[in-house]
């Protein structure tokens, strides 16, 4: 690019401090503050705060154009003896040689940035031209064009990344570069076949810091390329990339870490039992090989937070060889997503995945199981009486709900079958269906009386607040339990008063 030159009247040159006013022969900083040549610096600040304080527009009495006049000389006055490097150009040679512009590069940019609002391409330089002082940005050499045309990296303009970037709502990974910068040309195939691995996962952007200056200003970019990871919330600093050089592979690790994580890894029975209870369906599981949950599946919990539960089943077999607990439990190929029905004991399979793995067939199948489930109202529970669930109020003695639990020795499908039944055809009333095993909780026995009886497996009727329960004295099968239910919600009496002060699981 050629050099461009600016004009500036003299006006704007003493607003800039680079001028003083009303005084032709060149004006005497030491005498409009009104201290001695060999003044020190704590003496120049007194000084200013004085004069500042007399021409300040709050305090001064004279003339406003007058006041005003005089505060832009000592607040020029005070800027330049307030410098140790401009203050020995002036006392060397006078205010011709602040004029000359003996400023460094840097102080240039910075005046050319407060007087134009923009980065200058490019050095500066401060030129007297027939008596006016003049900003010359020298431009860099080589190419400005955008790179990443007809690529899977988005190129951000000013107003794209002020309302993507700034104003983000999820997370974004950008590449400041300059495409005259040896460094920025030579990484450009591998950020681009990162872009195209990680496309239905992540944003990717880069910002070309020759078309872009202002934005590259702002986010403090002076090397290049330089790589940047900005968070789901635009209140958290963007993450600076410092994981050696820049290649696909390391960029992939790099972005796969950052990103926001809303699946649960499930490695055993027990823990996807716990999922099952403790969260909301629809409950979609990836089964994969693996270590943990893959960038388009974390990429999907995040936009389905809230709305469904995602979890994620590791390091599975793809042979089928060496399977784990849970692969061998559900029998899927690897990988497949799967939905779970949760009443049964361990979640059983109610819809697999079966189109290919890309995120808009995922999305799609994801928003048509929550519009299923909405339309068929409240879901069944079926849920483990556990000391968390007991500590957080469920069947706790201010619980005033109906709580029919289960309790039970051991595994026993026709009467899994049968409460499950139950919750499905109870779950839009206002109780509670749960289970608890007695021979990890013995004293549940005790507490309702049962610790004699040669019976296993027990379903009882228990009214926290109230501290009161009945035992269901006939078959353990849906027709005889339902009859139970039914005449407890309609006012039978809770015969039994709870046999220990408080329940222990």
């Amino acid at each position: 690019m050629g050099r461009q030159e600016f004009r500036t009247s003299p006006l704007m040159w003493r607003l800039l401090g680079l001028l003083p006013l009303g005084v032709a022969g060149g004006a005497d900083y030491y005498a409009e503050l009104g201290i001695p040549r060999n003044a020190d610096a704590a003496a120049i600040k007194k000084a200013y705060r004085a004069k500042s304080l007399e021409y300040h527009p709050d305090k001064c009495t004279d003339d406003k154009e007058q006041c005003q006049t005089k505060f832009i000389q000592v607040s020029t006055a005070y800027e330049v003896l307030s410098d140790a490097e401009k203050r020995k150009v002036y006392d060397e040679h006078g205010e011709e040689g602040l004029k000359e512009g003996a400023q460094s590069n840097e102080q240039a940019k910075a005046m050319f940035r407060q007087f134009f609002g923009r980065e200058p391409d490019g050095n500066v330089k401060i030129i007297n031209r027939g008596g006016q002082m003049m900003f010359m940005e020298e431009g860099e050499p080589g190419p400005k064009e955008d790179i990443y045309g007809n690529t899977n990296v988005t190129e951000l303009t000013s107003d794209i990344y002020n309302s993507q970037i700034n104003e983000r709502l999820e997370p974004w990974v950008v590449q400041f570069y300059k495409p005259n910068n040896d460094e920025s040309v030579e990484v450009k195939p591998e950020y681009v076949k990162f872009a195209d691995t990680f496309r239905e996962s992540v944003n990717v952007a880069a910002v070309n810091c020759r078309q872009q200056r202002d934005i590259c200003s702002k986010a403090s970019i002076n090397s290049f390329p330089a790589f940047r990871w900005f968070p789901e919330s635009n209140k958290e600093p963007p993450v600076v990339y410092d994981e050696g050089a820049a290649t696909a592979k390391n960029l992939g690790k790099w972005v796969a870490a950052l990103m926001p994580d809303y699946t649960r890894l499930l490695n055993d029975k027990n823990e996807m039992r716990k999922w099952l209870d403790d969260s909301k369906p629809p409950h979609v599981v990836l089964f994969t090989d693996k270590s943990g949950s893959p960038p388009l599946w974390k990429s999907l919990s995040r936009e389905f937070n809230n709305r469904a539960s995602l979890a994620t089943v590791p390091r599975c077999d793809k042979n089928g060889v060496f399977k784990t607990p849970l692969q061998r439990e559900y029998d899927v190929r690897i990988p497949q997503v799967v939905r779970l029905d949760p009443l049964h004991e361990f979640g059983k399979i109610a819809e697999k995945f079966t189109l290919s793995l890309k995120r808009e067939t995922i999305n799609l199948w994801m928003m048509k199981n929550i519009a299923v489930g909405k339309k068929a109202g409240p879901q069944a529970t079926f849920k483990e009486w556990s000391a968390q669930r007991l500590a957080a109020g469920d069947c706790g003695p201010k619980d005033s709900q109906f709580c029919f639990i289960w309790l039970k020795a051991g595994a026993d499908a026709a009467v899994e079958e049968a409460t499950r039944q139950l919750a499905q055809k109870y779950r839009t009333d206002p109780i509670k269906m749960m289970w608890a095993n007695v021979e990890l909780s013995p004293g549940l026995l005790d507490a309702f009386g049962l610790q004699d009886s040669e019976l296993s497996d027990f379903f009882v009727a228990f009214r926290p607040k109230r501290s009161r329960f009945k035992v269901h004295t006939g078959a353990l099968r849906f027709a005889e339990l339902d009859a139970f239910v039914d005449g407890v919600m309609n006012g039978g009496p809770l015969e039994g008063k709870l046999k220990a002060p408080h329940i222990e699981l």
